[in-house]
């Protein structure tokens, strides 16, 4: 592992250095540990499988883990082009064709002579199944073959490169070995509610994200079935009856009220337990918020200005009420 490598796969956005103890396994219900649902990172990304595996912390060996909470496309991307390989379906092959698919390494061309007038034409990557033919204008070069030892000279003395080929590839070479390009900081604490608003901070520059937005990242990773559609479905739904006041975070604070639990919104309260909780009433859960809505609604109330706390009381009666 090559020093820039191992810095930006431990410290690339926000990630924790935590010990394997601190984690709940698949079974533990421990509140006072870490729920987390992992995922490993996809190194050869092959189309007809591009989701991210699941892993139990059980399976994990290592002691020491760093987990990331932002910057998975990024370390991904990396993987890809450092370590792995991108298979995808030739153009026009059918899909039941077990020879339709076609694993590539990414390549870069060190005699690209950039376009002044196009400021993203500066590099000329491009990812093949088998190195090209060199010629006049290009000689490729596997880019993973950056992490090997034996120097750029070396590599640059045996293949005749010189100039503006010699410097492309020492630029590369700098970037992975020399330069520190990688800004990070490191938070010791355990507390993820500390880490998701340390998280909105430092993304603030670009889409705002709540709270909710954060959480529920880590909630869709937790259930087992696709809590984030069926969510913005919920909401989508109340908007459309005029109750835009309920978001995200009221939906999941009532969920936490329904299911007779603290309703502070903070992760701790969503632990695995919860959870499943709310999964296993996910359908009782939305039929009362639905016809509570809609019992509101008939009496001439919006959610423009109300209590929001006036709502959540009414949904939990209608839903002792109706369990009873």
């Amino acid at each position: 592992m090559t020093p820039f490598l191992g810095a930006i796969l431990s410290a690339l956005f926000y990630f924790g250095n935590y010990k394997k103890k601190d984690i709940a396994t698949s079974n533990e219900q421990d509140s006072d540990k870490l729920n987390f649902q992992f995922y490993q990172f996809i190194t050869n990304y092959d189309e007809r499988k591009s989701h991210n595996e699941k892993i139990r912390i059980e399976q994990i060996k290592r002691d020491d883990l760093y987990i990331v909470l932002d910057g998975q496309q990024r370390l991904t991307s990396l993987y890809i082009g450092l370590k792995g390989t991108r298979t995808l379906k030739k153009k026009k092959a059918r899909n039941d064709n077990p020879n339709a698919y076609e694993e590539k390494h990414l390549y870069l061309n060190l005699k690209h002579q950039p376009n002044m007038d196009n400021p993203e034409d500066n590099y000329e990557f491009e990812f093949h199944a088998q190195k090209p033919e060199n010629d006049k204008k290009h000689f490729w070069f596997k880019v993973g073959d950056i992490l090997k030892s034996g120097g750029v000279w070396n590599y640059a003395q045996e293949h005749g490169l010189n100039g503006n080929e010699l410097d492309l590839l020492e630029n590369l070479s700098k970037a992975f070995h020399t330069k520190q390009l990688v800004s990070f900081f490191e938070e010791t604490e355990k507390d993820l509610n500390k880490v998701l608003n340390i998280f909105i901070r430092v993304n603030s520059g670009g889409v705002k994200l709540s709270y909710s937005d954060l959480l529920m990242s880590i909630l869709t990773a937790s259930f087992s079935s696709d809590i984030r559609e069926k969510m913005n479905e919920l909401v989508d739904a109340l908007k459309n009856k005029g109750f835009s006041n309920m978001g995200q975070d009221q939906v999941l604070k009532t969920c936490l009220l329904l299911i007779g639990k603290d309703t502070t919104f903070e992760l701790k309260n969503f632990n695995k337990q919860n959870i499943k909780e709310i999964e296993d009433n996910w359908e009782k859960i939305t039929d009362s918020i639905y016809n509570a809505a809609k019992l509101l609604e008939n009496f001439g109330y919006r959610l423009f200005g109300f209590s929001l706390y006036f709502i959540q009381f009414s949904l939990f009666l209608f839903f002792k009420f109706k369990n009873e």
